[in-house]
């Protein structure tokens, strides 16, 4: 008679995905994907040519809330006097003097009256993102208090503080940090890429 060696029954192992993921555990997750949303990250469509060449329309920004802004930061921000979204870069902070005067240089010895110059308090700037053709005249104009004053990167296609005045720090969703759609034009936006104090000047 052969003697037989009993075995329970195994269960089937479960999949880590099953053991892990409870109920709790789901909603711990989509809450810290929330808070994430509401007070830290956030992405925005970019619309229009007003940020040429640095944001092309269909670009999407990836912003950061928490992030103080600072001078020559492009920050994401509620439309003043609508209900819309918009990006710019600051060019002013509160108590700042901003101005633009027409930009005049020579070519082939005459005189040719060409984009504008950026005055903040009294410091003439060369911003490489720009490329201006129409020349524009400015302030100066002292930028109020918890407010940033903003900038189009296309100036002459841009509606910006020229326009509808100072932005308040309250408008402000936060700061741009990189490009992260579509995948050709992923990068960051280095704060590094400021532009060029050039010289002291008296103010305008």
């Amino acid at each position: 008679m052969t003697a037989y060696e009993y075995r329970p029954p195994q269960r089937k192992k479960r999949s880590l995905l099953r053991t892990r993921v409870t109920p709790l555990t789901a909603v711990l997750v989509l809450g810290s994907i929330a808070v994430l949303r509401i007070w830290v990250v956030e992405t925005a469509y970019v619309e229009g040519s007003s940020m040429a060449d640095t944001l092309q329309s269909g670009d999407r920004v990836l912003t950061l809330k928490p992030l103080g802004p600072e001078r020559f930061d492009i920050i994401v921000f509620g439309e003043p006097g609508g209900d819309g979204i918009d990006i710019k870069r600051i060019v002013g902070m509160p108590g700042d003097v901003v101005s633009m005067v027409p930009h005049v240089t020579v070519v082939r010895g005459r005189e040719v009256v060409l984009g504008s110059d950026l005055y903040v308090n009294s410091q003439r700037y060369d911003e490489p993102y720009t490329a201006p053709v129409m020349p524009t005249s400015l302030g100066p104009i002292k930028v109020p208090r918890d407010s940033y004053f903003v900038l189009g990167d296309h100036r002459d296609a841009s509606v910006d503080s020229r326009r509808y005045g100072a932005v308040k720090a309250d408008l402000v969703r936060g700061v741009a940090v990189a490009v992260v759609y579509p995948p050709a034009s992923i990068r960051l936006l280095g704060r590094d890429e400021q532009p060029t104090a050039i010289a002291a000047d008296t103010t305008r």
